[in-house]
């Protein structure tokens, strides 16, 4: 499946977000700001 960069200040949303997406089977990179999500996602 797809990697996706979830980008979310805030935590409980954030993690509500993940756990969705890695129920239907894809990788996810979850950052609290833009900069970090671009350097995560380089890292990929």
């Amino acid at each position: 499946m797809a990697l996706i960069v979830v980008v979310e200040d805030e935590h409980e949303l954030a993690a509500l977000l993940k756990r969705q997406l890695e129920g239907e089977g894809h990788q996810v990179v979850v950052a609290g700001d833009g900069q970090t999500a671009l350097i995560l996602a380089g890292q990929r």
